[in-house]
């Protein structure tokens, strides 16, 4: 059964600590890609995250009634954007393939978290105000696209949180079991 609220494969653990932090504690090329197209956003929130081995900044702004989020390097370069979408929102096909996945791994699974994650296409050798502009016109030809599900599922005795990467066609990419912590920010 497959619940949507808004393989054998190895397994590593998602243990992310995110802190909220001001403005002026991201990186300098970040605010500036930024304000290159939301200078009068009031509503971003920036957070610092590390998983104990690499250290990320992240905004998070709502624009033009979609939630997206901009996770930066320490240098203040797009590593990837990610939107938050319904799973109506995405291709049929990568629909059926989560969907296949999904039944097989699970007997019982809910989809806490969907989001349609953006990752710049390195052949094109594109920097990051050409992407954010490529995303914002849906100009698919320029980056790669990947759904990442945040779920809770359950498998023969086991029960847990899991964090799902899948391609544009729906095939698994990678699979992490969360480790929940009580201050996690949300959306």
């Amino acid at each position: 059964m497959v619940l949507y609220t808004s393989g054998a494969m190895a397994q590593s653990e998602k243990n992310e600590v995110e802190d909220s932090i001001e403005r002026e504690e991201m990186p300098g090329k970040a605010l500036e890609t930024l304000s290159e197209f939301w200078p009068n956003l009031n509503d971003i929130r920036y957070f610092s995250q590390t998983d104990g081995e690499t250290e990320t900044y992240e905004a998070k702004l709502e624009w033009q009634g979609k939630i997206y989020s901009i996770e930066f390097a320490t240098s203040g370069s797009i590593i990837d954007v990610e939107q938050l979408v319904e799973m109506e929102e995405i291709a049929s096909g990568a629909r059926m393939g989560i969907d296949e996945y999904l039944q097989q791994q699970f007997e019982k699974v809910r989809v806490t978290r969907l989001q349609q994650q953006f990752v710049a296409d390195d052949e094109d050798g594109i920097d990051d105000i050409d992407f954010i502009e490529d995303i914002l016109e849906e100009d698919k030809e320029d980056y790669i696209i990947r759904y990442e599900l945040e779920i809770e599922g359950r498998s023969g005795s086991h029960i847990g949180a899991f964090e799902l990467l899948f391609d544009r066609n729906g095939d698994i990419m990678q699979r992490r079991r969360i480790v929940r912590r009580s201050l996690d920010n949300i959306w």
